[in-house]
């Protein structure tokens, strides 16, 4: 089949945000890095939004730190995603 993209990987990611599915969406990400398929902002946010709508602020911390070691630049909806799954978080 045809290889797997960036945007396939983001896709799947945000459908995992529907469902709360944070083991999911991280599993999709530590794919990615198993097929050498680097994620890139957009990935990172849908992860994100997945954290925030699961209540996950730890994840979502941790992937923010996973974003900077990887050197992904975060944008203004990373921060929005993080603080509001800090926020909903507790």
């Amino acid at each position: 089949g045809a290889p797997l993209t960036v945007q396939m990987y983001s896709c799947a990611i945000a459908a995992c945000a529907g469902c709360r599915d944070v083991d999911a969406a991280c599993q999709l990400l530590r794919d990615m890095d198993d097929r050498r398929v680097p994620a890139d902002t957009i990935t990172y946010n849908a992860a994100l939004d997945t954290c925030e709508k699961a209540q996950q602020w730890p994840v979502a911390l941790r992937l923010m730190e996973e974003m900077e070691r990887k050197g992904v630049a975060p944008d203004t909806i990373t921060y929005a995603a993080a603080i509001s799954a800090c926020a909903k978080g507790g």
